[in-house]
């Protein structure tokens, strides 16, 4: 791994150093008092600073400081003559801290400088270093916005599938489409997203089998999750929420399925639906055990060697801590209790319980992303495989589990039309808008609440898809 360093050395240096509130103001008549001294050991000093590249992705680097009396640190860039602070502060532990540095342009050439700031507020500021940074990989995929009227979103990040056996990619971009991070693996990457702590997560297929992979904000592999007992790690959903987390185990079993037109030795695959929660033993749910074949949609073959009935894609917690599970291959969103593993409703599919209001598609059809909604609607996307003309949208649903009714307040549809016969999602965002990704018809949107779109990005290359998009606030 090649590494560049900036060193800087000096036996005893204090740089530019400011007291930060040394100066009080008295009286009507604002009279000035002396200066006090500063007491020796409250000014910060910064001893060494070492810049390093990140061998993760050109767009990041890591300053590594070395100080005496201070408390935090950060690093300021120079931009159009103006010292700008892009970091946050980080806590000096040891008189020493490493800070990433984020959000930097490929093959641009960079100065900057380490701030530390003493328990008192006094403030030191190391030289100038100048950094350079290096080119983007020529085969990181191509991204476009191709509408742009006044969005919300800062930063969306995706996970980018190559349409061959070849790389992929976990890119953030800003709202100009630039990709301001970027993280590459060498299969296929699904369910990419960021959570409360400021980590990421990512499932690639890395091997028979992959586990989803916690990532720190330079894109270094911290933690490894995988599914218990043994079983394949399912790659469409790592939901977290608090503490908690919830994830998909796969499950094969051997079935005689002769008597509907099958083999007699199918392989059929089901999920074990496993919720961790913190002080609590592990709540699992297994699809062999509450549902059956039979549920499939009827595009879904049940004669063939390997059959795949249920398919889920999405969990999702209420505010019961009950579980939302999405399954795409039955047209089924279930609610289950996460204390007795009950089925307490069924929506969509050949066992739905509701009746479908204010809704001319009368439901959905092998939807993704399901969430369930603070206010208690359901948002999803909707791929529309089995509407007539098929069409994909993102839809919400009031639901009413006293009565059983799914009553569409809300959807938006493309115009022109489009069409995703794999993977999306939606992200209600904070402000009312919502984030729409369009799967493998490589388009994501940002609208507002009356469906106006304000922003667009098109995935140029032919066959990369993302199967999900999430806004995020920032790259720290």
């Amino acid at each position: 791994m090649e590494v560049t360093r900036y060193l800087i050395r000096n036996a005893l240096i204090r740089w530019d150093v400011i007291a930060l509130s040394s100066i009080l103001l008295l009286s009507a008549a604002c009279e000035r008092t002396p200066l006090q001294p500063v007491s020796e050991d409250l000014i910060p000093e910064i001893h060494a600073a070492q810049l390093w590249d990140n061998p993760n992705n050109v767009l990041s680097a890591l300053m590594s400081v070395r100080t005496s009396n201070a408390q935090l640190a950060s690093v300021e860039i120079l931009d159009d003559s103006l010292w700008e602070s892009t970091t946050p502060f980080l806590t000096v532990t040891n008189d020493s801290c490493v800070i990433p540095v984020l959000e930097l342009l490929a093959q641009k050439t960079y100065t900057l400088r380490v701030v530390a700031i003493s328990s008192t507020g006094i403030r030191a500021l190391g030289p100038t270093i100048t950094y350079t940074t290096r080119a983007l990989l020529t085969d990181i995929p191509s991204l476009r916005v191709t509408f742009s009227q006044s969005p919300s979103v800062q930063y969306v990040l995706m996970g980018l599938n190559s349409p061959s056996a070849g790389k992929s990619y976990a890119v953030i971009v800003n709202k100009s489409g630039t990709i301001v991070w970027y993280k590459e693996f060498s299969g296929s990457v699904f369910d990419f997203q960021k959570h409360f702590d400021g980590s990421y997560t990512s499932w690639s297929s890395a091997g028979p089998n992959s586990p989803f992979q916690k990532l720190d904000i330079l894109g270094n592999v911290i933690e490894l999750y995988y599914a218990s007992n043994g079983l394949q790690t399912g790659l469409h959903e790592f939901r977290v929420v608090g503490s908690d987390y919830a994830l998909f185990g796969v499950e094969y079993r051997t079935m005689d399925l002769s008597m509907l037109g099958g083999l007699s030795n199918a392989q059929v695959r089901g999920l074990v639906v496993e919720y961790h929660r913190s002080g609590q033993a592990t709540f699992f749910w297994n699809t062999f055990d509450h549902f059956s074949v039979t549920d499939a949609a009827p595009d879904i073959p049940l004669t063939t060697a390997s059959v795949n009935p249920w398919h889920g894609n999405a969990i999702d917690m209420d505010s019961e801590g009950n579980l939302i599970v999405s399954f795409r291959n039955s047209d089924e969103i279930a609610k289950i209790d996460s204390r007795t593993g009950s089925i307490i409703w069924r929506l969509g599919g050949e066992n739905n319980e509701f009746s479908f209001l204010n809704d001319p598609l009368n439901g959905f059809s092998h939807q993704h992303g399901v969430r369930r909604l603070f206010n208690g609607n359901i948002l999803m996307f909707d791929n529309g495989n089995l509407h007539i003309p098929q069409e994909s949208r993102a839809v919400e649903f009031r639901i009413d589990e006293a009565t059983k009714t799914a009553e569409m307040v809300w959807e938006y549809r493309a115009d022109p039309p489009l069409f995703a016969n794999l993977q999306g999602s939606v992200q209600r965002l904070s402000n009312g808008n919502t984030l729409i990704c369009f799967g493998t018809a490589q388009r994501i949107v940002e609208v507002d609440a009356i469906g106006t779109k304000l922003w667009e990005l098109a995935i140029e290359e032919p066959g990369r898809n993302c199967y999900r998009a999430f806004s995020v606030s920032s790259l720290y």
